[in-house]
């Protein structure tokens, strides 16, 4: 298990557990049904609503680093996460394009990583699922899945009221409150609003003598988030029970672009350049780690800075126990409004800027049987159906030259799948085998435009559609020594759709489908429960092997070279990760990750018939180390006071934040952009158990990387074609704060 995932789903196990001195346990349900954690045979990281709470994580991006072989990157936005799992993600920011890890709420799927970066106003818990899931999670889970699991209604009176505020003007309001239940109806409101200011000052153009747009922020990096959930529980018998979930997440923020790191030697922004185009930008460059400075003043047309998301969802889930069965329905409806205007080039001259707009909406459906036959069979199968709308303007403006994009896609795709466990009546019945299908069927539809300073280059209305089809199968065998101890063998397939080239500038390259990507992979692991519970490891090595990866190519054409997302690559990509938590005394926990992931491209055309250069490119978003490592003591306890004090470490290697060479020859290659090895550690100390009339508070001091780790995690290099300018975007600095709750 990662960083703390110790405190208990269920809190009538608390005491029982606690007593005993052991890691409490953890009931997941990676399989589509409720499990131990530690009898899953699945590499997997489970963080309950407690752990989440103490430190102040309730958005998808502070998941980062607390499960290994995981990288969760936000880049220049603060309003879309790349997730990456075992040296897999989806690097391109168009919402068009799919991602290759999947985000679940309540077992609703979302499908964008675009917006994904919103406050979940109320969770119970976590779980992280590395490797392809493709058999019972199905759509886009080529590297893995997050699954977050929402606080239910309890039907009883009580609720919690929490504030908080710190340095970078830190504002913090939670609160929910769970009501009586009235007849069958049980109902848990639950609000989220937070603020912060940016860390990085806009300045105004310091050279009166060069014409320079007017900023329109004046910091960058501020966060504004508000969330309102309303969880409804009606249950006319106790075999019956239907879940309704309202949720509303609105943010409003100031773009992350960072500062401008270089203009290249040689290039048309070098004052000593022999094609010097006249341009002083590299009066702007700023030197050093983490300027608290920069000078991006406007987006596209002089556009303000910002970024924006405003979602509704709704999801209804119906849950039938028929005895040995158990009938589920889950059906979701969720409609976003995303955007943002960024100046690329971190600079007051209008040289380059770029803006986004995505009206979406999005519709499941799926129904689920599982249960068991006999003493030897359990099951768990389903249809699913899923569709979606997006239409998506990218405007995109460089030396005052205006580039238009639009681009309207559709999705419609159903599913067929089932997975059996069955555990035969040999070897004492320690032996459980496992076997998965599931067909996925998806029709893809875009309607383009384009054009380049006025000149169109893509007609208005030009349509493309094609369908892509995938089997994934799974294959498990699991063999327990002991309740305490087992080991598995897995191979298992993850599918990811095709589709089409959403930000391509010409038609061929638009109407020119790229086909669905593929992983084979296979793993190996063990878990254990040790010292009558007081310690629990776990373990996986795997192999993963993936067939036609979607990559952006250049292709050669009479006016020059275009991109376009194509089947370009091949890569075997092999690791191991290590989990550990223990508790060798009733006042300890400590906890440690490790994850090591080995990437290796077989095959990379980066030109359109060009030669094969995999043995230099690289992964982008893939450091090869991740580590984390926690630490909870209990100071003191007594009948109106817990004194806790907590500390969290977190590593990983230096990555490449572009899907670059690694040639230092090429241009442009990884290098000026490279994201940087960074350590990072945060502790909080916490006062709990303080009554308050009959009610109960706590507070809470924290400090955020204590040690003011300046790395550089994302850049953008622009290449010679334009003058080698490179932007870099660095980690938070220190910050410190306090949080009081109040809980009735």
């Amino acid at each position: 298990m990662a960083s703390l995932s110790s405190a208990p789903l269920h809190a009538q196990e608390t005491e029982t557990v606690a007593s005993q001195g052991g890691v409490e346990d953890i009931v997941v349900t990676a399989r589509r049904r409720e499990e131990n954690l530690q009898d899953v045979p699945v590499a997997i990281s489970a963080f309950t609503g407690q752990m989440l709470e103490a430190r102040n994580i309730s958005d998808i991006s502070s998941l980062d680093g607390l499960a290994p072989s995981v990288k969760v990157i936000e880049s220049s936005s603060n309003t879309t996460t790349y997730i990456q799992i075992r040296g897999s993600v989806t690097a391109n920011p168009n919402p068009a394009y799919e991602p290759a890890a999947a985000l679940y709420i309540d077992g609703v799927y979302f499908g964008k990583a675009a917006g994904s970066t919103m406050d979940v106003a109320d969770i119970a818990n976590v779980e992280v699922l590395r490797g392809p899931q493709g058999t019972l999670f199905g759509r886009n889970t080529l590297a893995g899945a997050i699954n977050i699991v929402t606080q239910k209604p309890s039907g009883e009176l009580g609720g919690k009221i929490k504030v908080g505020a710190g340095d970078f003007g830190r504002r913090l309001l939670q609160g929910s409150i769970d009501l009586p239940r009235f007849g069958d109806f049980s109902v848990k409101l639950s609000g989220l609003m937070s603020e912060r200011n940016g860390y990085i000052s806009v300045s105004s153009n310091p050279y009166a003598g060069i014409p320079a747009q007017p900023r329109t922020v004046s910091r960058l990096g501020d966060e504004s988030n508000r969330a309102l959930r309303a969880a409804v529980r009606f249950e006319p018998t106790p075999d019956l029970i239907f879940d309704y979930a309202f949720d509303f997440n609105r943010i409003r923020n100031t773009p992350g672009s960072g500062t401008l790191q270089s203009v290249g030697e040689g290039g048309i922004f070098d004052p000593n350049s022999p094609i010097y185009s006249g341009v002083p930008l590299h009066l702007y460059v700023q030197d050093g780690k983490r300027p608290r400075t920069a000078y991006s003043s406007a987006g596209v047309d002089n556009a303000p800075l910002y970024e924006r998301v405003k979602s509704y969802s709704h999801a209804l889930t119906g849950t039938w126990d028929v005895g040995d069965a158990t009938i589920k329905s889950i059906t979701a409806f969720r409609e976003m409004d995303w955007g943002q205007s960024l100046d690329l080039d971190a600079s007051p001259l209008p040289l380059a800027a770029a803006a986004s707009d995505l009206d979406y909406h999005q519709f499941s459906q799926e129904l689920q049987a599982s249960g068991n036959v006999g003493e030897h069979f359990n099951y768990t199968g389903g249809v699913y159906y899923f569709s979606d709308k997006g239409d998506v303007s990218n405007p995109q403006q460089f030396f005052g030259m205006t580039l238009e994009s639009e681009a309207l896609f559709k999705t419609r795709a159903y599913a067929v799948y089932g997975q059996v466990d069955y555990t035969p009546p040999i070897l004492d019945e320690k032996l459980t085998l496992t076997a998965g299908l599931r067909y996925s069927n998806e029709r893809k539809s875009i309607t383009r435009f384009a054009s380049a300073a006025g000149f169109v280059t893509i007609p208005d209305g030009t349509h493309g559609a094609k369908t892509f089809k995938g089997t994934t199968p799974t294959f498990i065998a699991k063999y327990a020594f002991s309740p305490d101890f087992n080991i598995y063998a897995k191979y298992s397939e993850g599918f990811k759709s095709g589709g089409f080239s959403a930000d391509a500038s010409d038609i061929r390259a638009a109407m020119t489908p790229y086909e669905q990507e593929s992983v084979k992979s296979y793993e190996i692991g063990a878990k254990a429960r040790l010292f009558d519970g007081k310690l629990q490891l776990n373990a996986a090595a795997y192999f993963d092997k993936h067939v036609d990866q979607q990559i952006q190519i250049f292709s050669p054409t009479l006016n020059g070279f275009v991109t376009l997302t194509a089947n370009g690559a091949r890569s075997e990509i092999k690791g191991f990760e290590l989990e550990a938590t223990a508790r060798p005394v009733d006042w300890l926990r400590i906890s440690a990750n490790v994850g090591h992931t080995d990437p290796r491209f077989t095959e990379y055309y980066a030109v359109e018939g060009g030669p094969n250069v995999a043995d230099s490119w690289s992964f982008v978003f893939v450091p090869r180390w991740t580590a984390s490592a926690s630490g909870d003591v209990r100071l003191y306890k007594g009948d109106d006071l817990q004194v806790n004090f907590m500390v969290d470490l977190n590593y990983n290697s230096a990555y490449a934040a572009l899907p670059y060479s690694k040639d230092p020859t090429y241009d442009p290659n990884i290098y000026s952009t490279r994201a940087d090895a960074a350590t990072v550690v945060d502790a909080r100390l916490l006062f709990s158990k303080i009554p308050v009339g009959k009610s109960e508070a706590e507070m809470s001091f924290f400090v955020k990387n204590i040690f003011d780790d300046a790395s550089r995690i994302a850049g953008i290099d622009f290449g010679a074609a334009f003058g080698n300018i490179v932007t870099r975007n660095y980690n938070n600095p220190r910050s410190i704060g306090f949080d009081t709750t109040l809980r009735f």
